[in-house]
This record gives structure tokens, sequence and C-alpha cells, in this order.
């Protein structure tokens, strides 16, 4: 599986993915579209690349103007991935990563990130409780850009938290929601 860097001052940089069963990585036509709905909001940006893998996203972010990127993976070989990614396209001093569980990290972090990234396995769709606990997370204004396959729930994982779907795209068989705060939260 090849991973490139589409846009931005790490263009067309390689990226390796780590070698666990089930990765993943999202499609560029669907990366390319989440991007584009982004726009200038990318300018300075700070960001958390959960689930991250091989940091496609949040190093795909750095490239295109982001100022940071946590990237939070448990998974050993991922965050071994992600440090090589990194530092392949020089954006070390612009990111952190840590090996942790992401309800973990979201519960323990007292970071604000105004775009967070969340492209898990499929298969895991027990989410209710992280979306819980990033509403301290996500700055005023923020988006959560929340991959998953076709026929995930998304409202009743988004029950009892602050969250709502603003809108949704849909590619073959995975789908990537734009959540924002509610009004009023």
């Amino acid at each position: 599986m090849e991973l490139r860097i589409t846009t931005g001052s790490a263009k067309n940089k390689k990226l390796i993915a780590p070698e666990i069963p089930g990765f993943r990585a999202v499609q560029e036509i669907a990366k390319s579209s989440m991007f584009s709905i982004i726009g200038e909001k990318i300018e300075g940006a700070v960001c958390l690349d959960l689930f991250a893998g091989s940091g496609n996203l949040g190093i795909e972010a750095l490239s295109r103007g982001a100022s940071w990127c946590d990237f939070v993976d448990g998974n050993k070989e991922s965050a071994e991935a992600i440090r090589k990614n990194v530092e392949d396209c020089n954006f070390f001093e612009k990111s952190s990563v840590t090996l942790k569980n992401a309800v973990k990290y979201v519960a323990s972090t007292e970071t604000k990130y105004d775009l967070i990234f969340m492209d898990p396995f499929y298969n895991d769709t027990s989410h209710a409780h992280l979306f819980k606990n990033l509403g301290n997370s996500l700055k005023d204004g923020g988006v959560i850009f929340y991959f998953h396959e076709d026929g995930v729930d998304i409202a009743q994982i988004l029950e009892k938290t602050i969250f709502e779907v603003a809108n949704t795209r849909k590619f073959g068989v995975s789908v990537f929601d734009i959540i924002k705060k509610k009004e009023g939260c």
C-alpha cells in the first residue's frame, strides 16, 4: 500500500504504513475531499490525529500549513511508523507522537484543538465514551472528522454528547462525518 502526501511543503513524500493486521489508510479521494472542506482553516491550526496509524492525515495537515499536530495511537508499530514519517517529512519540531489509548489520551490532555482527525479500525465502533470526553479537547469553532464504515449509527454514538453531525461524505464503503459542537455548547 502506497501512501503519500498530496499537497504542501511535503508534497509527494511517501509514507510507510505500519505492519499490522487490518490496517487501512484513508483513500486519497476522501483525504482530498476533507482538506478541500477545511480549506484555509488549516493555516496555523492545532491538530489531533487519533488512531493515527501512519500519521497520514496529521502529516498532510502539517504539510498544508497547520502549526502543530499531536499523533496518538495505541499500537507500538503505528507509533514507530508515525515517528519515522514525521522525521522524513521534517515535521519533528511541529508534532508529538504518543503511544496511548485514544480514550485515555483525550481524558488526560489539556490541549485544545482546532481540528481532530479520527480514523479508527472499522470494527472498533465503541466511541460513545470517547466523544463524551472530546468536548474538552475541541476549541470553539473546531471540527472533528470521523472516518468509519457505512452503516455506523453515528446518532447513537453522539447521543448524550455536545456534538452533532454537520455533514457526511461517502466514498464507497467508507464515510466521514464532519462533527461540530451543538449551538450553545
